[in-house]
């Protein structure tokens, strides 16, 4: 069940309060939120939810490897894109190897990809490009979203964040709690109980079944003879 920033720092301190005693300290709203923020940051890196990604198509401009449009605003860093394919096709291209010399990949399809340099003037709204630099067409990207809008990427107290509440909490009360480093025990035990439901989610997310792809010759249904 999702939750607003503020029902999870209102459970967070109650959880806080469990695990540390009855002479708890009384937290600060402001610090509280950010703790809220910072674990959200932390567990929507952890796996790619799928209610946080987004599906990208972009024209290249055929002479840098950039895309024409401006669309990766709300990605906010390389690690966010998790696929990049020629559009109309299923398999990904690859990340262009760090020491591959880009000025030896030749022609106009899409072979590879990588990240435009962070000094890049185009950096904050197209991020990547790729090899040959002369690719013409389209390319289809698969990337996580940030919610917050650019470019201070704000979350106030009646944002929503959709990921599970429990979980957040426990990774609030974690981030609360570490960061004092008042209570060893305490941020170890909400520590256990953010993995725990981080492992509950991702296994059911696990369960779902997956397509199968490639040979059209793999039967889809088996019968015994």
């Amino acid at each position: 069940m999702s939750a607003t920033i503020r029902q999870i720092v209102d459970e967070a301190l109650t959880v806080v309060g469990e695990v540390s005693g009855p002479g708890v300290q009384v937290y600060e709203n402001d610090r509280m939120k950010q703790d809220a923020i910072r674990a959200f940051n932390m567990m929507l890196k952890k796996y790619a939810w799928h209610q946080y990604l987004s599906w990208f198509t972009v024209t290249l401009d055929g002479t840098t490897g950039k895309s024409v449009e401006n669309l990766f605003e709300n990605v906010l860093d390389f690690e966010d894109f998790i696929g990049v394919h020629r559009t109309g096709e299923t398999q990904r291209l690859p990340i262009a190897p760090t020491r591959a010399n880009p000025n030896t990949v030749l022609g106009t399809t899409a072979m590879m990809w990588t990240s435009l340099n962070a000094t890049d003037a185009d950096y904050p709204k197209k991020k990547i490009r790729v090899y040959p630099y002369t690719s013409v067409g389209k390319i289809d990207v698969l990337a996580r979203v940030y919610p917050a809008m650019p470019p201070q990427f704000n979350l106030d107290w009646t944002d929503i964040l959709y990921l599970d509440k429990d979980m957040l909490v426990y990774a609030t009360a974690f981030m609360t709690l570490s960061g004092d480093d008042l209570n060893a025990g305490a941020a170890e035990v909400v520590r256990n109980l953010m993995e725990m439901k981080y492992k509950d989610v991702t296994a059911q997310l696990g369960n779902h079944p997956l397509p199968v792809r490639g040979d059209s010759s793999i039967p889809f249904y088996w019968t015994e003879r």
